[in-house]
């Protein structure tokens, strides 16, 4: 397959766009990689040139779900750099195990889980550390921007490949032969919960998608796809997401300790390991940087091949604004747009103003209500967290989000009982839905999605 040309200009406007868009950085030196990785695209989705390509990723949809599979790696295996395993044994999970024995619980995160065999990993170690009648609630999150690896690591099947650094002992331990394949057994399956997460958005720390009060998380050979303004970002949105005394893993090609400057750095054989400090405060309110501004766009001329008018498959009129004899105040639903944006960047105090005002514009509006908690939530006041998101509730009794958010302030809370109240009740206002339906408020999450989620929840709380 011959590469579509990709000239200067495209490039530079290419790169930004991913940047922003992926967090993906792809420098001179990558530039090949990137020109082989969009023609890829292109051919797929039966675009004649990339110019006319970019157009498409400027529109957003569909389009990035191939994009994202065709510009990432997923060169993983079982038990990768035996180091790191050896001192997730005998560093990580001893003091883990001491400091969270009230509770009898951890929650780990394999942040670019790939095809899964990091997060079963890490699943694996847990069961051989913490025999089944211990009592011990284990979840494992596996997150991914891409669809395919994602849609690969839940199916579980994998090829001699992935084998390499496994024993044979464990592997028949956790394993059964399918054919020239291996199938890890259910009871492995079962503790990993995967979802798609973009680590360069501002998607996390957040309640919905499992990713506040972690205690372990292993981010490998991720953050070197990044530039520093990316990195730098999701470095303190890692350290946001885990509970005091948490753990970072990161490859030994990441990136230097001034970008972990926020952790303890501890030592460990073959290994650098990273740690938040036990007396840390629980919410942490992270100052982001900003997101890279997309260049403007040059005039489509300059870089796509002509296409003949029959062949151009729609069009898009756009007329002139006309602006009006004075502003209108903001609309509630406006205010809301600005105080999610805000909360993405991390003003969370910008974003409680915001999130008033639309209050005072509408009162009975329950989306507004659950966004107040949220923002009350990751500052660290769980009774108004608590208080808002039963206003949600109230002013809309089928509010999922609302259920789910009061479900899961509590689990984190330890009131388990509480919480497996707030899951049920969660769940039964889903049942109605179609699984295909997504969610209000949940970021695009869908009804089977936020199923799978809260039942795995209540196993993990013994309901």
């Amino acid at each position: 397959m011959t590469d579509l040309p990709l000239s200067d200009e495209l490039y530079a406007h290419v790169r930004t766009l991913l940047r922003e868009r992926l967090g993906l950085h792809f420098p001179a030196q990558r530039r090949a990689d990137l020109a082989r990785a969009l023609t890829a695209v292109a051919q797929e989705h039966h675009y004649a040139d990339l110019g006319l390509l970019y157009l498409a990723l400027i529109a957003g949809g569909p389009i990035w779900d191939t994009a994202a599979r065709c510009l990432t790696i997923g060169e993983t295996y079982f038990f990768r750099n035996g180091a790191q395993f050896a001192a997730l044994r005998e560093r990580i999970l001893p003091d883990l195990l001491a400091r969270r024995a009230g509770v009898r619980s951890l929650r780990l995160w394999s942040a670019g889980c790939a095809t899964g065999e990091e997060p079963y990993s890490l699943a694996m170690t847990l069961a051989d550390s913490l025999p089944a009648d211990t009592g011990w609630q284990i979840s494992v999150l596996g997150t991914d921007l891409n669809l395919d690896f994602l849609s690969r690591a839940r199916q579980a099947s994998y090829g001699q490949w992935s084998f390499r650094e496994t024993t044979e002992s464990q592997r028949e331990r956790f394993f059964t032969p399918e054919g020239a394949r291996w199938s890890l057994r259910p009871e492995i399956r079962r503790t990993v919960i995967f979802s798609r997460l973009n680590l360069a958005a501002d998607e996390y720390p957040a309640l919905i998608n499992g990713t506040t009060a972690i205690d372990l998380i292993f981010c490998r050979n991720v953050l070197i796809y990044f530039d520093e303004a990316t990195t730098r970002g999701v470095a303190e949105r890692l350290y946001a997401s885990l509970a005091p005394g948490g753990w970072l893993v990161v490859g030994h090609a990441e990136p230097n300790v001034e970008i972990f400057r926020q952790f303890e750095t501890v030592n460990a054989p073959g290994t650098i390991l990273y740690r938040k400090p036990p007396n840390a405060p629980m919410f942490v309110t992270t100052a982001l940087p900003s997101a890279p501004t997309v260049a403007s766009p040059i005039t489509p001329s300059q870089w796509i091949t002509p296409t003949p008018l029959h062949e151009v498959r729609k069009t898009v009129s756009v007329s002139e604004p006309v602006a009006p004899a004075s502003p209108p105040a903001p609309a509630s639903t406006d205010l809301l747009i600005a105080a999610r944006a805000a909360a993405n960047a991390g003003n969370w105090q910008r974003a409680a103003e915001f999130t008033d005002r639309a209050l005072v514009a509408d009162p009975m509006r329950a989306s507004a209500h659950f966004l107040r908690g949220q923002v009350y939530d990751h500052v660290g006041q769980i009774d108004a967290a608590l208080d808002a998101y039963r206003r949600s509730l109230y002013l809309d009794p089928t509010f999922v989000m609302g259920a789910l958010a009061m479900a899961d302030t509590w689990r984190q809370g330890g009131m388990t009982v509480e919480a497996r109240r707030g899951y049920r009740s969660a769940l039964k206002l889903l049942a109605p839905l179609a699984p295909a339906e997504l969610v209000p408020e949940s970021d695009g999450t869908s009804v089977a999605e936020l199923r799978t989620y809260i039942l795995a929840q209540l196993r993990l709380l013994g309901g």
